[in-house]
């Protein structure tokens, strides 16, 4: 009997299998040498080995019957997202590792792998590998909360984020145990083509419930979000922001292409569950921001509104919203990203402004890095010429066409409640000093040029967002595509 091996074509694979390479090439290199700048360079470089890979990739469509990774417009858009937000991480975390104490030798390679599994997470076609790759970013993600040792609130950050994460773990296992058991599959198009045909309804509704759980932990959906203000607040805030841009979007990616592809069927009885979802996660997190007095506390209620606003893309689910939710995760990564390395690069002396109280003035010893932060504040609260505008705009302009004219009012309310916190950390940023001198750290350029870039962003696709709504379109023609 004659022994075939199944075709393999590296290509669909290739940045995945690159970033895997230099992470762990990273790894060794700080094994023998013991220096953190040879990890930073090796990670650095194969993230730009990595997105070059990706970028070739653009126009290439792999739609394997046997594969379990899938490559179109829509998985390059969002592994060039990931790439980026983990370039920028690391620039952001240059000085701050030496300052705070983090082992660089590990924490560069860590991010790596945390980026595969994003990257896996939002080409996979299979409930299987989907798993494997949460796994894989949420363990990188626990040891990268935990990395600033010298800081108890960071391990404990990182306990109870493993512990709630093992929690909703369990919940998606067992929900794609059950969508098997309903389905007989964990290929992505075999489940289509089962839900499509009227079979297997007995226990894929608990089956798709349970998942929802599970992903729902993930990117802090109320009512699974208390542990986002916890681990933003004691992880190191390079990665706080790399949470918010970067494991958030992948698991929403992910929503999406459930929702679009194997879940398409079921999706029309889950429309008003979603719906109520969306509204608690923006009221629920807009009211906590209210109260906070602590920057990034406050910065993770912010991100579980804005899941809110995402979740209104997943009550419509057509073409416009999904254009819609593609701009709106490209520009909240950048803004969020953006955020938390202000926050980063605003220190007080050796220590970081945490307290709402210690922004006070600030503006006028350190300019560029308040006026990116008065920039990013201000996307978010989706003030008209800046990127959070038109996100928000394309967004609640989708829900207003599919007859969702409540859920678009609700959010344009909540977005209203936003300004109190948002405007008001801006204002107190710009407030008339006390008189009291204060150290002022240089940190390094590279990392300044960076928030500068990201401030500039910002402001370009809120005037002129036309060259990536055409990306847009087209990654959104691919994902809709009955070829996933």
């Amino acid at each position: 009997m004659e022994m075939t091996l199944p075709l393999v074509n590296l290509n669909t694979i290739l940045p995945q299998l690159i970033v895997a390479v230099f992470a762990m090439a990273a790894l060794l290199a700080d094994a023998f040498y013991r220096n953190a700048l040879y990890a930073f360079v090796l990670s650095f470089l194969g993230l730009a080995l990595a997105l070059f890979t990706v970028y070739t990739q653009w126009g290439v469509a792999f739609p394997y019957q046997e594969s379990m990774l899938t490559i179109n417009g829509f998985t390059v858009f969002f592994n060039s997202i990931f790439i980026l937000v983990a370039a920028v991480t690391m620039l952001l975390s240059l000085g701050y590792a030496e300052l705070t104490g983090i082992d660089g030798g590990k924490y560069y390679p860590l991010i790596l792998l945390a980026t595969l599994g994003m990257m896996l997470l939002v080409s996979c076609r299979d409930l299987l590998l989907m798993f494997l790759a949460i796994e894989l970013l949420s363990i990188s993600s626990y040891i990268l909360v935990a990395s600033q040792g010298t800081r108890w609130v960071s391990g404990e950050a990182a306990v109870k984020y493993m512990l709630t994460g093992a929690f909703a773990s369990s919940f998606l296992l067992f929900g794609i145990a059950l969508v098997f058991g309903a389905t007989g599959t964990t290929d992505f198009v075999k489940i289509g083509q089962v839900l499509s045909g009227g079979g297997a309804v007995v226990y894929l509704g608990v089956g798709i419930a349970m998942m929802m759980v599970g992903l729902g932990f993930k990117i802090a959906m109320v009512p699974f979000h208390m542990w986002a203000p916890d681990v933003y607040e004691g992880a190191p805030t390079p990665i706080s922001g790399f949470l918010s841009a970067g494991s958030k979007v992948a698991v929403f990616a992910l929503l999406l292409r459930l929702f679009v592809g194997p879940f398409s069927v079921p999706h029309v009885d889950w429309v008003s569950v979603i719906w109520w979802l969306a509204v608690l996660s923006m009221v629920v997190g807009n009211v906590s921001a209210l109260l906070q007095t602590n920057v990034k506390r406050m910065l993770a209620y912010s991100s579980i509104a804005h899941v809110g606003y995402m979740l209104i893309a997943l009550v419509v689910l057509d073409g416009m919203a999904m254009e819609a939710i593609l701009l709106y995760l490209a520009v909240y990564a950048t803004t969020g990203l953006a955020a938390f390395g202000c926050v980063t690069y605003l220190s007080k002396g050796s220590e970081e402004r945490l307290n709402i109280q210690d922004y006070t003035a600030v503006a006028y010893n350190y300019p560029i890095q308040s006026a990116v932060l008065s920039v990013c504040l201000l996307s978010l609260a989706g003030i008209p010429l800046t990127a959070g505008f038109i996100g928000k705009l394309y967004l609640f302009g989708a829900a207003v066409n599919a007859g969702f004219v409540s859920l678009a009012v609700i959010g344009v309310l909540n977005s209203a409640v936003s300004l109190y916190y948002y405007l008001g950390l801006l204002l107190r940023m710009y407030s008339m000093p006390n008189g009291t001198g204060e150290v002022v750290v240089i940190h390094p350029m590279a990392g300044r040029l960076v928030l500068a870039l990201l401030g500039v962003t910002i402001l370009v696709l809120g005037i002129y967002p036309s060259p990536l709504l055409v990306v847009i379109k087209a990654a959104v023609a691919a994902i809709m595509s009955p070829v996933m």
